[in-house]
This record gives C-alpha cells, sequence and structure tokens, in this order.
C-alpha cells in the first residue's frame, strides 16, 4: 500500500511544480506587460494588473504588491514540491527490489507428489512510518498557503474585471441596454480583450506591436493556482492516510 500512495505522490508533485511554475510565467507576462501602462499614481507605484481601479479620468493598476506574490508567492511551496518529488520519483524509478523464491509440495489424490515453486519481486527499502506524520504536516500548510495565494489571486482578477467594466462605459459612454451587456453579459475575458486595445498610454505605440493576450494570461494563472490547491489537497489526504496506516509501527 505504501508503494502505490508513493506512486500517487511521484506524480502528483511533478503536476504541482508544472501548475506552480505556469503561474509564475503568466502572472509575470501580464505584470510586466501592463506595471508602466497602468501606473497612473502620483504617490504609490500602482502599475498592477490585479485589483485595478477606474477613476474619474483613467484606468489605474493596483498596488505593485499584489503582482509581487502573484509572482513570486508559489516560489515558496514549489521548492518543497521540486524536492518531495525528486524524493519519491527517485524511490519509484530506481528502487532496488529483489526476487524471493518459495517451495512446497503437494500430494495428489492418485499418490503423486507434485512441486510447486513460486517467485515474487519484493521491495526491500520501504519508506520510514515516521515519515509520513512530517509529511501530512508540510503537505497540509502547502495546501492552506495554496489557498490563501489562490483567493487572493482571484479577487484581484475580479475587481480588475468589474473595475475595467465601469471604465468601458465611460469610454464607450454606454447608456441604455449596452449597460446590462457589459455589466452581466460580457465575459471577463471579453472584458481584457477591450483592455487590451483600448487603454493608452504614453508607451501604446510601443505596445501595440506586441499587445498579449491579457486574458488568458490572468486565466491561466488563476486556473493553475486552484490546481494546485487542488494537488496539495491530494497530497494531504494520502500523506494522512498513511500516517494513520502506518501508526502501530511507530509505537
Amino acid at each position: 500500500m505504501s508503494y502505490g500512495a508513493e506512486r500517487a505522490l511521484a506524480y502528483l508533485y511533478p503536476l504541482i511544480i508544472a501548475t506552480s511554475v505556469i503561474c509564475c510565467i503568466t502572472s509575470g507576462v501580464a505584470w510586466a506587460h501592463w506595471r508602466y501602462v497602468l501606473n497612473a499614481c502620483p504617490e504609490s507605484n500602482c502599475g498592477c494588473i490585479l485589483h485595478g481601479r477606474s477613476t474619474y479620468t483613467s484606468f489605474e493598476g493596483g498596488h505593485i504588491a499584489y503582482c509581487h506574490y502573484a509572482t513570486y508567492g508559489l516560489i515558496f511551496p514549489l521548492l518543497f514540491a521540486i524536492v518531495l518529488g525528486i524524493y519519491h520519483a527517485y524511490r519509484i524509478c530506481m528502487g532496488t527490489t529483489k526476487r524471493k523464491t518459495g517451495t512446497t509440495t503437494i500430494r495428489h489424490r492418485t499418490g503423486d507428489m507434485i512441486v510447486v515453486t513460486a517467485e515474487s519481486e519484493l521491495t526491500h527499502n520501504g519508506i520510514s512510518p515516521y515519515y509520513w506524520t512530517p509529511a501530512a504536516g508540510i503537505s497540509s500548510v502547502m495546501a492552506v498557503y495554496t489557498l490563501i495565494y489562490a483567493a487572493i489571486y482571484s479577487d484581484g482578477f475580479r475587481v480588475t474585471c468589474k473595475q475595467y467594466s465601469e471604465s468601458l462605459l465611460k469610454e464607450l459612454q454606454g447608456a441604455g441596454n449596452i449597460v446590462p451587456v457589459i455589466k452581466g453579459r460580457l465575459s471577463c475575458d471579453a472584458i481584457f480583450d477591450f483592455m487590451d486595445y483600448l487603454v493608452e498610454s504614453i508607451s501604446y505605440e510601443r505596445r501595440k506591436y506586441g499587445r498579449i493576450n491579457t486574458g488568458a494570461c490572468l486565466y491561466m494563472t488563476l486556473i493553475c493556482s486552484w490546481l494546485t490547491v487542488i494537488f496539495w489537497i491530494i497530497i494531504t489526504v494520502v500523506n494522512v492516510v498513511q500516517a494513520r496506516r502506518t501508526q502501530s509501527a511507530r509505537v
């Protein structure tokens, strides 16, 4: 049973590594693209695409700390995932086994003697039962940490989407039926498409030849952040179950 748990962990940790790296890259791309365009605050650095706000004259970004956290926040759990992923992958791929042979003799009803020989492979480097308890503690902390990360990012994503829809109505001088269309029917992806082409600044001439798909970047970070949370929760469940199963061996 321990082998099955380790095999599951050997797959889950690389998935966490992949989703965490995607979060760091995509959020960093969006931040780098908009950090000068949205930084219109006179007294603070507000060049973050997250937690943007609509003002009377322009659309400003959120405080730069949000983008720092979105880009670098998953490095801490990523390091744990890399170390533990290498550990379990090595044990699964390079684990040593030995053959065990058993022989028994059976007397047939005719009086003949039949010798039966069976061979099986046993792994003799089983993981210590004392491993699972601290592993469960670490994974539970990482699950809570990534949950906080995903919640903060989701809130920033939602605020920017809502605030830019307000700014879009002002820019289009929307009235009548166009108001519920933009506020209630357009997805955030469509809202960010408007943002890619309508938000201008002194650096617009430089940006127009290098536009990015802001909605795709933000959605990839959003989805991968919640996938990371799910993977850490699954790992926590695996570790807790194994810790309970090996409880008698630790006495």
